[in-house]
């Protein structure tokens, strides 16, 4: 009896392995110079490619120049910060990273590392590629030299996303990672405080549009695609779509350094000229009251109180955040008018404060029966809760507390 095998042969079937040619993959080491305009350079691991730019202070992204004079002194007020404007400019690193996946195990890598610092002729940019998996000591030890007498990181969701990434890879290999006991701005915190309320979104895209004026070319990738980009790379060997994958990374790197510039101008100079009349004035007021700035918050919230185009809902935040200043300082008669005015946007905290200023302050418990009956009248409109339950047994018992006071 013919066998299977004997049969598949018969058709012209090849069986076995031995005679199948592997696939043909083009020299990663050749292809990627012959695409990307960058070079092997050498490392204590090895050979890690690298694409190298520099850009002149004057270089402009969007609308601004890259080196501008930076007052950090604001970031002095944050803990974790304190002293950073002491630090030199040329000790500063604007990085971002591309990796494998979004998990941050073991084995997520981190295949492009874009990097920028300062130095007396301008901004120095690197490109830190991982070709291949096996070369990634070298790739990081690359980074290191690059990054060796930084003592201040700049970045964008890099406290959640991009160190930890970087820290893994390093600690995977026994080695210690580069970036301790340096302090960290990470530019996604800031901008989230200041303009969450006015953007869709406040991605790094949304950041560059709507306040840096960055357009990108057609060249760019969406930051969903940008591994699929790799894999093919390791896949098939050909690095053309990789360029679009090395302009996405270089963009997010530059706007790093143009929104640090914007960030610290728009808290330095709040009411710059061409600020005026922007609607942010009110979070960038409340961000510098968080700060320790309370005169120049009151001055910022006061000019947006002043703005007769500033939608309600911003008026009443700059109202109430405002008068809450003034309490501090013990000024009611620049808090008492802020407080009455926004009652009649059933502000229940504003009702509440009257209450308390009229029985502690003036003891006029009738006036002060008068809000703490407002107050519980406006709670009586919100969404039942263990909070609207609390607040309520608090203003029962304020109102028995003054009735009886009233009536002794």
């Amino acid at each position: 009896m013919t066998s299977l095998t004997e049969k598949l042969k018969s058709l012209g079937v090849q069986i076995g392995a031995d005679k199948i040619n592997p696939p043909v993959k083009s020299d990663p080491s050749l292809s990627l110079t012959g695409v990307l305009d960058g070079c092997w350079e050498g490392t204590s691991k090895g050979d890690c490619f690298v694409i190298r730019k520099f850009f002149p202070p004057e270089f402009v992204h969007g609308d601004l120049n890259l080196l501008q004079v930076l007052n950090l002194e604001i970031f002095d007020e944050i803990p974790s910060l304190s002293g950073i404007s002491s630090i030199p400019f040329d000790q500063f690193l604007f990085i971002d990273t591309e990796t494998t996946g979004l998990s941050g195990g073991a084995g997520t890598y981190v295949f492009l590392i874009g990097a920028a610092k300062f130095t007396s002729e301008g901004f120095q940019f690197a490109q830190f590629f991982l070709q291949d998996p096996a070369n990634e000591l070298a790739q990081l030890a690359a980074l290191e030299n690059f990054c060796s007498s930084s003592k201040v990181i700049i970045s964008y969701n890099g406290k959640s996303f991009d160190l930890p990434r970087l820290k893994t890879r390093y600690k995977f290999h026994g080695w210690p990672p580069p970036f301790a006991d340096v302090f960290h701005i990470d530019l996604l915190h800031v901008a989230r405080r200041l303009w969450k309320s006015h953007l869709s979104s406040c991605s790094l895209g949304d950041i560059e549009h709507h306040l840096l004026g960055v357009m990108r070319s057609s060249l760019d990738v969406s930051g969903w695609k940008v591994a699929s980009h790799y894999f093919d790379y390791l896949q098939n060997g050909d690095p053309a779509p990789l360029s679009s994958v090395f302009y996405h990374n270089e963009v997010d790197v530059i706007s790093l350094i143009t929104l640090l510039n914007y960030i610290t101008k728009r808290l330095s100079l709040p009411l710059a000229a061409e600020y005026q009349s922007f609607d942010d004035l009110v979070s960038i007021g409340i961000f510098l009251a968080q700060h320790g700035r309370t005169q120049s918050a009151q001055t910022v919230l006061i000019h947006a109180v002043n703005n007769i185009d500033l939608p309600d809902n911003l008026l009443i935040t700059a109202m109430s955040k405002l008068a809450s200043l003034y309490k501090k300082e013990g000024n009611y008669s620049q808090a008492i008018p802020l407080w009455e005015t926004i009652t009649s946007h059933d502000v229940l905290q504003a009702h509440i404060e009257l209450a308390m200023y009229y029985e502690h302050k003036l003891n006029d418990y009738q006036e002060a029966i008068h809000w703490t009956l407002s107050a519980l009248e406006t709670l009586s409109g919100t969404p039942s809760s263990i909070q609207e339950k609390n607040l309520r047994e608090a203003l029962d018992h304020r109102l028995f507390r003054l009735k009886r006071k009233s009536a002794s």
